[in-house]
């Protein structure tokens, strides 16, 4: 049986699996933000009667060694030799990797990712993850970077004195928030969405955040050559997101096309459950 761990912004979602992918028991708690101590504390106390732990985390994270290079959410974890670390505490096989490639791992096991030849995945949380799948792989480079489309700079003004990046400007907090401020309904994920199918200055956000999805999405198919480009994260639960996505990556199409061929664009199957299945599938594929 597999312990699977998915650290979040918020909450930390955990799993006891089989090497299949059945899962026996999920749940989760608030993510530990205090210190490294405690956050070993809890996975060790979850760790009991288990043959192994599976890690998805955000970060600039090296798999093999299962260091973690950069990790703006928990920063009392960087440089920690995470896998090592858990190993020596808990005599159990450790893996980690970086969250938006579990998730994609999860997708290209058993979701909307399946036997796709070029993809990319969107994970919209607190951040936005991205992974890339290139003739059928994830793309890989030295310095973990690849993929890592929420940081590509975005200006605010033309002289460029004023930057910001693409995932601190059209993360779904940065939605929910923006929509709750503007027509002062309560900041949460449900009220917000129920906002936006009532109230015209909500539903204005909302196109305009879905534009700029759409947006990065036309550029990256003109440097990847997208076959399906799938999104996660909590807000993809909701329907009118996909579908406003792909209305507004159409208008895109038909005003700036030079190709016929465009990427279908779809809901990551297994929701918030893909991390935790990529994770395994990394664990399974890795140690051996």
């Amino acid at each position: 049986m597999y312990l699977v761990i998915d650290v979040g912004g918020t909450y930390t979602k955990y799993g006891y699996y089989h090497q299949n992918g059945e899962c026996i028991k999920q749940d989760k708690y608030k993510t530990i933000t205090t210190n490294i101590h405690d956050f070993y504390h809890k996975i060790i106390e979850l760790a009991q009667n288990v043959d192994a732990i599976a890690l998805s985390m955000p970060g600039l994270i090296d798999s093999q060694k299962g260091i973690i290079h950069a990790i703006t959410l928990l920063p009392f974890l960087k440089g920690h030799h995470i896998k090592e670390e858990l190993e020596e505490k808990t005599n159990l096989p450790v893996s980690i990797e970086n969250d938006a490639k579990c998730a994609t791992l999860g997708e290209m096991w058993k979701g909307s990712l399946k036997n796709i030849q070029n993809g990319l995945f969107i994970v919209l949380g607190s951040g936005i993850g991205g992974t890339i799948i290139i003739n059928g792989k994830i793309l890989t480079s030295s310095r973990y970077k690849a993929g890592e489309i929420g940081s590509i700079l975005m200006p605010l003004d033309f002289n460029y004195e004023h930057m910001t990046n693409f995932g601190a400007n059209n993360n779904a907090n940065q939605l929910i928030h923006q929509i709750s401020q503007q027509t002062h309904c309560l900041e949460d994920g449900y009220t917000v969405f129920e906002t936006i199918k009532k109230d015209n200055k909500a539903k204005e956000i909302f196109h305009t955040y879905c534009r700029q999805i759409a947006f990065m999405i036309y550029n990256l198919d003109y440097i990847l050559d997208l076959d399906v480009v799938c999104i996660g994260g909590g807000i993809s639960e909701q329907n009118v997101l996909i579908k406003t996505i792909q209305k507004e990556f159409s208008l895109l199409r038909s005003k700036y096309k030079e190709d016929s061929h465009e990427p279908i664009i779809t809901v990551c199957q297994h929701h918030n459950e893909a991390n935790l299945l990529g994770a395994l599938y990394h664990h399974i594929q890795t140690i051996k």
